[in-house]
């Protein structure tokens, strides 16, 4: 049940960071904030402060931002009436020509609105959402570096007789890139490595020529070296006859804790992007869509699994989990789809580069019909969640 708890507040936080994110450049601009909360559904307490309500809410699962003027319909026209918007707050105008609003009683300034704030700004402010979703990953990225380390991709051994041995790649040497029949990565850590290999598995032959650059273990110097995989009979593969841990091993200096916390996040977007690219592409299956009650779950059995190796391991395990989960929802709200943080960005995109703004019932329609397309694939991921869990 505890593991459960902290499965549910840690999903929360990531999300509250998200719309942290939203607030803050959206104070800093001056626009005025309606509500921030933490959670959702019923509020249990609320308190307004400068004209903004904070609440916090029963399910420790999200948050929200709501800010004067962020609704596309909701250019005030003189002498308009009251209405209770999708947040269950009474929305009222000012009746003078001044464009102000009123909701719950308070006031808000034509200029304190989203709406009429400048395109650049606007972009910030919904771009603050991923961009502190990075953030909190860098920052438990650093965490896990100073505490334990990083995943080096160092080779722990080589067969003798197989082609990676063969070429003259030694137990020590760090793999620092690949490239196999015109595709190529950096490679800054074990799992950049498995990646690559994972997402080109279906490409190896006899005939693929593999080039592999490292920094040698014995005096540090880069070499390149090429090779041809072997097939082997007991694993079913081709192979290089290579073996690489995904272990972390203790860095040493603040300045590789740094930079092994964006190598980190480096390979959290681009393992994100990929999962992306194979959704679209056909190559994932509804097994390996994941929604919010899988994710609870799998956090729930990966704390409960981690405790019994001490708070620190906990800790670590928890820590890792929502760095992956904190940059996917990043690159999630980043593509360019209606009602995601991206596809507002697109429209203040093309204001930014024309110089006029896409009607604003165009782009409601437009977020509309995606709102209802990502509310129909929500209710899908959610059965199909469940199904599984069943």
């Amino acid at each position: 049940m505890i593991s459960f708890i902290i499965a549910l507040i840690a999903l929360g936080l990531i999300v509250t960071i998200h719309e942290l994110g939203h607030f803050l450049f959206a104070k800093l601009f001056s626009v005025g904030v309606v509500s921030f909360s933490l959670g959702m559904g019923p509020k249990l307490v609320s308190k307004v402060y400068h004209n903004t309500e904070y609440a916090l809410c029963a399910l420790p699962i999200g948050g929200s931002c709501l800010m004067a003027g962020e609704e596309l319909d909701e250019s005030p026209e003189e002498g308009g009436g009251g209405s209770k918007g999708s947040e269950g707050y009474d929305r009222g105008h000012v009746h003078t020509a001044s464009r102000d609003i009123v909701i719950d009683g308070r006031i808000y300034k034509d200029s304190e609105q989203f709406v009429r704030k400048e395109s650049w700004q606007r972009f910030l402010i919904i771009a603050g959402g991923p961009i502190f979703n990075f953030l909190l990953a860098l920052i438990l990225s650093f965490v896990i570096c100073a505490g334990v380390g990083a995943d080096i991709p160092a080779i722990l051994n080589t067969e003798a007789g197989l082609p990676a041995a063969e070429a003259g790649l030694s137990e020590g040497d760090v793999i620092s890139s690949i490239e196999l029949d015109g595709k190529d990565a950096s490679i800054y850590l074990s799992r950049d490595l498995y990646l690559f290999l994972y997402l080109n598995e279906s490409s190896f032959s006899e005939d693929s020529l593999i080039t592999i650059g490292y920094h040698d273990a014995e005096d540090g110097q880069h070499r390149t070296v090429s090779l041809y995989p072997e097939y082997d009979e007991a694993a079913g593969s081709y192979v290089m006859g290579i073996g690489y841990s995904l272990g972390y091993q203790k860095l040493d200096s603040l300045w590789d804790m740094l930079r092994y916390s964006f190598y980190n996040i480096r390979y959290c977007l681009v393992s994100a992007l990929e999962s992306v690219k194979m959704l679209v592409g056909g190559q994932a299956s509804r097994e390996d869509v994941m929604g919010p009650v899988r994710i609870v779950s799998t956090i729930d059995q990966t704390v409960d699994e981690a405790s019994d190796y001490g708070l620190w391991a906990l800790m670590m395990t928890l820590f890792n989990l929502m760095i992956i989960i904190s940059a996917s929802l990043g690159v999630t709200n980043l593509l360019p789809l209606p009602a995601l943080d991206g596809g507002r960005l697109i429209f203040i995109i093309i204001e930014l580069l024309s110089g006029r703004a896409v009607p604003k019932e165009i782009e409601a329609r437009i977020h509309m019909a995606g709102m209802v397309l990502l509310l129909a694939a929500m209710v899908f991921i959610v059965f199909n969640d469940i199904s599984f869990l069943i």
